[in-house]
């Protein structure tokens, strides 16, 4: 199977993201699930990835400054936010161009895979 490209999944304890991981491997993206920020920026700093799905409240809603802390480690990273509630247009251009979408849950997974196909494109590494 063609590489599809490199995801890292991002969720806190409700395990919602797990599933999704196991959704998109079958699709052919490799996967790696973490639990908490600390973990996704320790990873980035070493492993280059092309996708982050993250639970907003894993990564933190303090001005969302993980999302910033995130590019100093790629540059190569889209990033796609699972959101409880709407965020603000304000926060949602404050994340440009790193934040690609913000889903609402509850997540539907084709909605997600439609979001994953559009953010990776053109971002495969080694390509």
């Amino acid at each position: 199977m063609p590489n599809t490209g490199q995801i890292l999944i991002a969720d806190d304890a409700d395990s919602l993201l797990l599933p999704v991981t196991d959704m998109l491997r079958l699709e052919g993206y490799e996967c790696n699930y973490v639990p908490d920020t600390n973990t996704v920026i320790e990873i980035l700093k070493c492993i280059k990835f092309n996708l982050l799905i993250a639970d907003i409240n894993t990564v933190g809603s303090r001005e969302l400054e993980t999302i910033k802390e995130l590019s100093d480690y790629t540059n190569e990273l889209s990033i796609i936010l699972i959101a409880d509630v709407p965020l603000s247009e304000a926060q949602i251009q404050s994340m440009k161009p790193l934040v690609t979408a913000c889903l609402r849950k509850p997540l539907s997974f084709e909605e997600l895979l439609k979001y994953v196909r559009c953010s990776i494109k053109g971002k495969l590494i080694g390509t």
